[in-house]
């Protein structure tokens, strides 16, 4: 048999395997294998057998892939009981499964279409939140009922925990003495310090279990410091070991005696200095032991080119061999000669030259000591700002649910935790698993056995592992494939088939990554090989390749080369989709602006910076002229904008040979407004009532207010084109009413640098897509333009301390640390350069991995456009440069680029008359005026009146009591959506008279307004059926229309809960109150004046969800659950 026919059958195989549900697996599925509908037939398979089907638990990484496999199971199922059926045999095989699944949950009644919740396909995020809510109400330092931030709002909060540990400084003890070390060891800078201890609580769930609790003893210490160094001692010996096997072979063995030769020749001429020089005395390979290390060192400086992992072409007497002995160094050319392919070795012995000490210098560990007790005291005042503020972030969530489960050794009970009994685990995207998330699994399969019924699925591609940025650790896949996962054995599948690409991309794949990826798997160093694919049948013949060489380095000619592919493969495949895929944003602005030059549309999937468009500049510019008066940038750029217009030389002419006064002042000056033009002086005459806005008293508005009201009088919404405009604008005051602090805005630069790391997508739609290769993982496009491939990706963030994990078969590893100082003392760390050289040698890896993503994207062609820069004759041009992916696609593309430079002249086109563009001034014609809203006409449909009735509690109470009521239910909806705390907070007061000023509502009534507002909603977080109400699965605020009893109806259920037995509640608040006695009475009555409206609510639910409800009332001022017949 052929390869390819031998593969293609191994596919075969592997996927009747992978459906043996009484056996783990852990399964390699590649690009376009197939995955999500594997995974689908197993969890249908596993359905048809178990007792429940919260005994199944699948976990993805994202909330769109549990989405989409609800979604494609429930299709399955209802496809299978309309009888449907498929063409293809993998989907008959699909639709067989479900009709068991089916079968089974008529046999025990689950209702499992109409009950989709009882399936438990979930995120690990959700995951978490259910295992933190499963936990006692009494379990401290809690995450339930917090409110989930996340990216501005959290980095906030990060920063304040670390400016919070600065107070230590006042005080005296270990705490404060740790705080001085660490700011002495970064200069004094406090801006370094706080931005160092920020960046680490981002990610203190990767360093929170080495470091000890925060008092660390002096015995403590001793026992972490050999801890470490033990780490460090197995890195050096571990990579001498790998070097010791591949040099010590036989095959080099007459290099050896050169060693004691060469050393002997640097040191009669004088050499005091070369590496070579702790070679004297040495005729053999050197060991494997820390004190080897310098042997080591002096063999790479003998052998390869200074600072590169590349063998020398030849050595001269600055390498020990003078041209006086022509045999030795006949024989080390030789060597050389042979050496030169050795890839391996070369990196090995690179990787010499970094290997760290064994031991941390006593300044080293005096830092490290000092971080070890700072960093949990920056841990405790998070923890205390989250609670103060009711908020937590994922990794608090993640933190939580890891301590309820316990570890593998003493897992917690799970069955319990999660109320029910899990018997199978499906984990899909298994190699983007962090250290963490390999424990969490350890401690969910604890208690489980080989062979005692319950399985274990892990599935993902360790050639799509990108995302180290998010704590990714491919080396735990790879070693879970060899060990398994704790006490579970996993047999190894490998998917074959490649049902996206065309043929010829395919084996275009499988001749490019072999080269590109690494040539074995290695754990350590996160590198993967690649896994040879097989074409679809029916995709035979099909997709090509085209590469678009770019001669020189401005963007401007990249983006021409980009533009006019787009246009031509658009233009050639007119009913199909392309995407632009790039490896950092940065690389975008001149495509984009090319592409909207030519006309065509494209939808951005999180491109722009909140900062970059108009709009966010406008409105931006409004903020800080607000906020400082004296800003004269910022008030040139408000009249400058859209809702004034003034032309430059009515700027000139207000604000000329004037440094004293204010831009505001100006402007109040009739002289100077004299001088603007007719059209300047209206356009300033209009404007000055809504500037003054700006500056109302902080006691009676916010900024926020104050902004988004003169923003308004402005015209603002006129000078937006699109309602994601107007979406942007509404976000950037939402942050700033996040931020704001008495009316103003102590740090506007803050606001600014959030506003930096708030991305958007554009909603059209379009043929077009553009996307980072990172948000591209998991998509398939009919066309991939690969843009940018020549230039060099950003940088990253810096913490306080750097650590490089080295996996283990037991998931916990080893870790080396190090701390981090200035900036010009890290290249004088050598523990802190072995980390980042690993660190690179890492990304260097994922890099080859993100160019097999995003190439495999591609289902009928793949484009390539990437540049290269040319001599300033003109004459040749360099090779990719050696940080871009057209790097890794050099000994690949070389060719095509030196075919297409023969007709490229490298001659620039003769200069010609240089046309410039006159910059376009947005502003209205004449002073903007609110549009006229024309009532909408009453309408009906199909003959019935469409009737949204007001609801029956509201109906007869007076003003202020269906006030109150409208703004407990919202704040109930908040708390149920997870977007406020349960319970009453201090910003809780606030926004609710914020809201009852808007509903014209006057100060005095606000306030007990308010109070029972908060009464109702106090009530529900202290009564244990409102908690459960609150905290559960389902809906709240569900708005349906349906028809009942002939007329179409629409309705707003307060709140659906799903609770563990998949049964469906509909609830109705009611805040009604009653005082004196007879409370049965009181609610009896409440209970037949609801009914028929539940009853209504009943059968529209019943018609949208399949499913059977039951109804209650709640009364969250009287504490009283009411379920009705």
């Amino acid at each position: 048999m052929t390869p390819e026919p031998e593969l293609l059958q191994a596919d075969i195989t592997a996927r009747q395997d992978a459906l043996d549900v009484t056996r783990s697996f852990i399964v390699q599925a590649p690009a376009g294998s197939g995955k999500t509908e594997l995974l689908i037939q197993r969890y249908l398979k596993l359905l048809g057998r178990v007792e429940n089907p919260e005994e199944i638990l699948a976990i993805t990484f994202t909330r769109k892939a549990a989405a989409e496999m609800q979604l494609r199971v429930l299709d399955a199922l209802r496809r299978a009981r309309a009888g449907v059926e498929p063409e293809e045999e993998h989907q008959k095989l699909t639709m067989r499964l479900a009709s068991d699944a089916l079968a089974r949950s008529q046999e025990h009644g689950w209702n499992i279409i109409g009950s989709p919740r009882r399936m438990r396909i979930q995120t690990l995020d959700s995951l978490n939140s259910t295992i933190t809510r499963s936990q006692p109400l009494s379990t401290p330092d809690g995450t339930s009922g917090m409110r989930i931030v996340t990216d501005a709002d959290l980095t906030l909060v990060h920063e304040a925990a670390a400016i919070a540990t600065l107070d230590w400084l006042a005080e005296s003890g270990p705490a404060a003495d740790a705080t001085r070390e660490v700011l002495g060891h970064v200069d004094n800078s406090t801006w370094s310090y706080v931005s160092y201890l920020a960046a680490m609580l981002k990610t203190r769930d990767q360093w929170l279990p080495f470091i000890a609790a925060g008092s660390v003893s002096e015995e403590d210490a001793l026992v972490l410091r050999e801890r470490f160094e033990e780490s460090l001692r197995f890195a050096v010996g571990e990579h001498l070991d790998r070097l010791r096997k591949v040099l010590g072979a036989g095959q080099f063995d007459e290099l050896p005696p050169l060693f004691d030769y060469a050393a002997g020749c640097l040191a009669a001429d004088g050499d005091t200095q070369s590496p070579i020089l702790a070679l004297a005395g040495q005729r053999s390979w050197p060991g494997t032991d820390s004190k080897d290390v310098q042997c080591w060192q002096g063999i790479a400086e003998m052998l390869l080119i200074r600072s590169k992992p590349q063998f020398r072409k030849s050595v001269t007497k600055a390498q020990g061999f003078p041209t006086t002995d022509r045999a030795r160094k006949d024989t080390i050319s030789s060597l050389l000669e042979e050496l030169a392919d050795e890839q391996e070795i070369a990196s090995l012995l690179h990787g010499a030259r970094n290997l760290p000490p064994v031991r941390y210098t006593d300044d080293q560990w005096a830092v490290l000591l000092a971080l070890f007790r700072l960093l949990p005291l920056a841990v405790s005042e998070l923890k205390r700002l989250f609670a103060e503020q009711g908020i937590a972030d994922h990794i608090e969530v993640a933190l939580h649910a890891g301590a309820a489960l316990g570890s593998a050794e003493n897992p917690g009970d799970v069955a319990l935790l999660l109320d029910y009994k899990v018997s199978h685990i499906l984990v899909d995207e298994m190699q983007d698993t962090s250290h963490a998330q390999y424990g969490m699994l350890e401690a969910l399969t604890g208690g489980w056995t080989q062979g005692d019924g319950r399985t274990l699925f892990c599935v993902g591609d360790p050639m799509q592992s990108i995302y180290r940025f998010r704590n990714a650790e491919v080396g735990q896949f790879l070693l879970a494939r060899q060990f398994g996962i704790g006490r579970m054995q996993l047999d190894s599948l490998i998917l074959r088939r490649n049902f996206r690409s065309g043929s010829r991309l395919v084996d275009w794949f499988n001749e490019l990554f072999p080269s590109v990826l690494a040539a074995h798997n290695d754990a350590l160093r996160g590198a993967v090989a690649y896994s040879a694919a097989v074409p679809a049948p029916h995709l035979e013949g099909r997709g090509e390749t085209v590469v678009h060489p770019v001669f020189g380095v401005h963007p401007e000619e990249e983006a021409t080369v980009g533009c006019c592919e787009v246009a031509n493969v658009l233009a050639a495949n007119p009913d199909d989709e392309l995407a632009i895929l790039v490896r950092g944003r940065t690389q975008l602005p001149a495509l984009l602006a090319a592409l909207r030059h030519a006309g065509i549309a494209y939808t951005a999937i999180e491109i722009d910076k909140l900062t970059d468009l108009p709009e966010i500049i406008d409105i931006l510019a409004l903020t800080r002229a607000a906020v400082h008066p004296g800003d004269r940038l910022a008030w040139l750029g408000v009249l400058r904008a859209p809702w004034i217009g003034l032309s430059w030389a009515d700027l000139h002419a207000l604000v000329h040979s004037d440094t004293k006064r204010t831009v505001r002042e100006l402007l109040e000056d009739p002289e100077r407004c004299e001088g603007l033009s007719a059209d300047g002086r209206r356009a300033v005459d209009a404007a000055r009532g809504p500037l003054s806005e700006l500056y109302a008293p902080h006691r009676s508005t916010s900024l926020r207010q104050r902004i988004e009201r003169c923003w308004l009088h402005l015209g603002g919404p006129g000078a937006l084109r699109d309602a994601m405009e107007i979406d942007n604008v509404y976000r950037f005051l939402e942050l700033l009413d996040a931020h704001e602090v008495g009316g103003t805005l102590p740090d506007v630069a803050r606001l600014e640098s959030i506003l930096d790391d708030e991305k958007v997508s554009s909603t059209q739609r379009s043929r077009v897509q553009v996307m980072t290769m990172h948000k591209a993982k998991g998509l398939e496009f009919d066309h991939v333009m690969l843009y940018g491939l020549g230039r060099k990706p950003g940088s990253g963030n810096r913490g306080v301390l750097s650590w490089f994990d080295m996996p283990s078969q037991d998931g916990g590893g080893r870790k080396i640390i190090s701390p981090v100082g200035p900036r010009q003392d890290v290249e004088r760390d050598p523990v802190h350069r072995y980390i980042t050289a690993t660190a690179g040698e890492k990304d260097k890896h994922e890099q080859g991995r993100l160019l097999y993503v995003a190439c495999t994207r591609a289902q009928k062609s793949l484009h390539l456009v990437g540049n290269v820069s040319v001599s300033a004759d003109g004459e040749e041009f360099k090779p990719a440069r050696s940080d871009s992916l057209l790097h890794l696609l050099w000994p690949t593309l070389q060719p095509d680029y030196e075919q297409a430079f023969e007709s490229w002249s490298g001659q620039r086109a003769e200069a010609e008359d240089t046309t410039y563009v006159q910059p376009e001034r947005r502003r209205f014609d004449a002073p903007w005026t609110l549009p006229a809203i024309t009532p909408p006409p009453w309408s009906t449909v199909a003959g019935l009146q469409v009737d949204i009735e007001e609801d029956v509690e509201f109906y007869w109470v007076g003003t202020e009591a269906r006030i109150a009521g409208t703004l407990a239910h919202r704040w109930l909806q908040l708390i149920a959506d997870g977007r406020a705390p349960l319970g009453i907070d201090d910003s809780m007061r606030p926004v609710t008279l914020r809201w009852l000023s808007e509903m014209g509502l006057g100060a005095e009534a606000a306030d007990d307004v308010a109070q029972r507002v908060e009464r109702a909603v106090s009530g529900t977080a202290e009564d244990e059926r409102g908690r459960w109400l609150l905290a559960g699965e389902g809906y709240a605020e569900l708005a349906l229309t349906g028809v009942y009893d002939g007329e179409i109806e629409s309705i707003v259920v307060d709140r659906v809960r799903v609770d563990e037995n998949g049964d469906h509640w509909i609830v109705d608040y009611k805040t009604s109150t009653h005082e004196g006695g007879n409370l049965k009475g009181f609610i009896d009555a409440e209970v037949t004046r609801y009914t028929p409206q539940l009853r209504k609510y009943a059968a529209i639910y019943r018609a949208y969800s399949g499913t059977e409800p039951r109804c209650a009332l709640y009364f969250p001022l009287l504490q009283e659950f009411v379920e009705i017949q």
